[in-house]
């Protein structure tokens, strides 16, 4: 049976709002939220990873957040498997699904209808290529490692994402002859993928306000020092995502907050870097940009526009270039 609603997907670079394009989108249509932004997955690490709060989601719900503890395995299947779960639920409520994050490779399993292959991760194996990846220079024999093994699968893999770095290792190492090999295409899921991206300048001031909003204020230093109260090992709060690494440096006085915050940007912009060019061989159903004059109440209604026209109906470059100033 056909289902009742294409599920949209809002993804793009890190901190353009898409949060906050896919609340208002799922106010007007009734919708609820599935998390793909791998980082947000872990338990408890909101502040780092920029997880949206309750204010934010505006009595929307957002599902497959808080999936793991930090730092335990949790792979593109897991994620895959768990969406498949929920997007059948809605389907079964009649409520349109609205799936938002930066995790390209999310959407594309979604998409494609990856089916991992290689077995359940070795605990010893694993524990042993996250030793090697907490380090810049292991990670980076882990990167020089796959290229070797695997070119073409290295080249559509994120490669400043330690975690799926080391499961391609380590399907690679069990065997695999190839990362195409491991991934069954057993039917996707069709998405209607809305593309929001920020001109250069702004993005800059929202990215610069998130670091401030962590490390100045203190809020992101709070939230790993109560980790680890709880237990958490460092080694795992520096595998889940940027800042905590820094965080846990200033903590230790290897670094200011000036310094801390400098460090945190050079690599958010680097995986800003990587998110463009991912998402910009994605194929989309529409592009938004955010300018200085956007109101996010205008681009929902590009989106609703762009629903209610047949879902397949590509918006032009010039039409959205114009709509993205429109105040």
């Amino acid at each position: 049976m056909t289902p009742p609603w294409t599920p949209l997907a809002i993804g793009g670079p890190t901190g353009t709002g898409k949060t906050v394009l896919a609340v208002e989108v799922a106010h007007r249509l009734g919708g609820e939220l599935l998390n793909a932004d791998s980082r947000q997955v872990a338990a408890r690490l909101r502040v780092g990873t920029a997880a949206p709060t309750r204010a934010e989601l505006r009595g929307i719900t957002c599902h497959l957040l808080d999936l793991c503890e930090p730092g335990d395995p949790f792979t593109v299947a897991d994620w895959v498997r768990r969406t498949r779960a929920c997007l059948d639920d809605l389907d079964t409520r009649g409520v349109p699904a609205i799936i938002v994050g930066g995790t390209g490779q999310y959407l594309r399993a979604l998409r494609e209808g990856w089916e991992l292959g290689g077995g359940p991760p070795d605990p010893r194996r694993r524990a042993k290529l996250a030793a090697i990846a907490a380090s810049a220079d292991g990670m980076a024999s882990l990167v020089v490692e796959l290229r070797a093994r695997d070119p073409e699968g290295a080249a559509a893999l994120d490669l400043g994402n330690p975690r799926r770095v080391i499961r391609a290792v380590e399907l690679l190492r069990g065997g695999e002859p190839s990362l195409a090999r491991a991934r069954r295409r057993t039917g996707g899921r069709r998405l209607d993928l809305v593309v929001l991206d920020a001109e250069r300048g702004l993005h800059r001031e929202a990215l610069t306000h998130r670091l401030d909003t962590m490390f100045v204020g203190g809020a992101l230093l709070a939230e790993v020092a109560a980790e680890l109260s709880r237990g958490t090992a460092p080694a795992a709060l520096r595998r889940a995502g940027i800042g905590y690494a820094e965080a846990l440096d200033m903590i230790d006085g290897r670094l200011d907050v000036a310094a801390a915050s400098a460090v945190a940007m050079q690599r958010t912009r680097r995986y800003v870097k990587a998110q463009r060019t991912w998402f910009r061989q994605e194929d989309a159903a529409l592009r938004l940009e955010r300018g200085p004059g956007s109101t996010t109440s205008g681009m929902a209604e590009a989106v609703l526009a762009m629903i209610a026209a047949g879902r397949d109906h590509p918006a032009g470059t010039a039409s959205l270039r114009k709509f993205s100033r429109k105040p």
